[in-house]
């Protein structure tokens, strides 16, 4: 073969690979401003067959970065949580005033699942919240008092700011972005599907206050009821009954909110619905990232929200200052976080694991316990069993929890076991670890 040939076949091979190279390039770039652009919805590049030259064999090559093969599993950056806050703002009163948050609640996208939680916070839960404007200096109050704070002492970032922080601080829940609703928006929100249906569970009456003036009689009665903006208004308002049993009702609103705005396809016109009604709440989703989230809102399961309340960890109690308040059983209220936060396919299997450890293995079964917390099965599934070193290491499925023991086989080192009859009674499934069982991240998982 002449010079001449061999140089312009490298110079070809040269090209090629340059332009492969640049290719790359290009995708790992487009996947990180796709990730941004389009949560949960980014670009997935197939594994690239490759064959070694002068032979039949062949593999399927995974870009790093780019490529993915087969279903991802479940990882904890599958959430994106959004605080909500429906701050008392009457009507005619100035946009940058200092306001309490009537409602606060986590609203957390499972991107992986489809699935949305709503997880309501007590307004009188008592909290640390920032204090003056300065990051990282606290005081003690009601947690809706964050917002007003935040606006009056001119907090980074304002009330929504100090709203984040606190939670974040109080709950140790990352939130990505807020949304502020008024009176105001509520109802021209509402009115816009018009109007909601609500089941209502029990006939409730306020005539100690002008919440329910918009109904007969003050009083809202029980069954199924068609509500206009300012019923839905007054209905999630009321608290003749405290605090929690409105958490109750602010709940069946959302609901109802979803079903509605599934039945009408609003889903599909989110980024048309932003346009329109954008002005009717306060948030820093930007407005790039809204064709993004609407295609993860139409993959969300809205027929299926679960609810959660951290009012179940809460008890009256009364401040220095004389203020009724409600204290919260932290380690109460922690456990009903962790099942908020928890794998949603491994919840819907509701499964009893016991984690047998070997002898001397206590070190060992808190870190695994510590391992599966982070990877969304929650402590209290688990029950840790003193091993007595019998038993082969291993996972065993006892009564059928398939998705939760797949998902176990990929965080241990372990494989799946027919159960032999030396499992401990009263659990669905049994992972036995060995003296020197590892704890691995899911292929696929960050």
């Amino acid at each position: 073969m002449s010079t001449g040939v061999t140089r312009r076949r490298a110079a070809a091979a040269g090209i090629v690979v340059g332009f492969l190279a640049a290719v790359y390039v290009a995708l790992v770039v487009l996947g990180r401003v796709d990730q941004y652009l389009f949560p949960a919805n980014e670009v997935a590049v197939p594994a690239v067959p490759a064959k070694v030259p002068g032979t039949d064999l062949g593999v399927n090559v995974s870009l790093p970065g780019v490529s993915e093969q087969g279903p991802k599993p479940w990882t904890p950056d599958a959430r994106l949580n959004i605080l909500v806050l429906g701050i008392d703002k009457r009507p005619g009163q100035p946009e940058d005033g200092s306001y309490r948050s009537d409602t606060m609640f986590i609203a957390s996208i499972d991107t992986h699942a489809g699935r949305l939680q709503l997880l309501a916070i007590p307004r009188d839960f008592w909290a640390e919240i920032p204090y003056g404007n300065t990051p990282g200096v606290w005081a003690e109050n009601k947690i809706n008092a964050a917002y007003s704070y935040g606006q009056f002492y001119r907090y980074p970032g304002g009330g929504a700011a100090a709203a984040v922080a606190a939670v974040q601080h109080n709950l140790n829940v990352t939130i990505r972005h807020y949304v502020v609703i008024d009176w105001e928006g509520f109802v021209r929100l509402i009115d816009a599907l018009g109007g909601i249906d609500i089941d209502v569970p029990e006939t409730i009456s306020d005539f100690g206050t002008d919440v329910l003036e918009v109904f007969p009689n003050n009083t809202v009665q029980a069954g199924r009821q068609h509500m206009d903006g300012r019923q839905a208004l007054g209905y999630s308002r009321v608290r003749v009954d405290g605090d929690l049993k409105r958490i109750e009702r602010q709940q069946l609103v959302i609901r109802a909110v979803a079903e509605k705005a599934v039945s009408l396809g609003y889903i599909a016109r989110i980024p048309e619905l932003w346009s329109a009604y954008r002005d009717a709440f306060k948030t820093d989703i930007d407005n790039g990232l809204i064709p993004g989230y609407a295609l993860m809102a139409r993959q969300v399961d809205l027929g299926r929200i679960e609810t959660f309340s951290l009012g179940k960890a809460m008890y009256g109690g009364v401040s220095e200052d004389g203020q009724l308040i409600l204290l919260p059983n932290r380690e109460q209220m922690y456990a009903i976080i962790d099942e908020f936060l928890a794998d949603p396919q491994a919840r819907d299997e509701a499964p009893k694991i016991a984690l047998v450890t070997p002898p001397g293995g206590q070190a060992a079964g808190k870190a695994a316990l510590a391992h599966l917390a982070a990877w969304g099965i929650p402590e209290a599934w688990v029950t840790v069993v003193a091993g007595d070193g019998t038993g082969q290491a291993g996972i065993v499925d006892v009564t059928g929890k398939p998705y939760t023991a797949g998902k176990l086989t990929g965080l241990f080192d372990l494989r799946m076991q027919n159960p032999d009859g030396t499992e401990p009674p009263g659990f669905d499934i049994v992972v036995r670890l060995g003296e020197n069982t590892a704890l691995q991240t899911p292929k696929g998982g960050n």
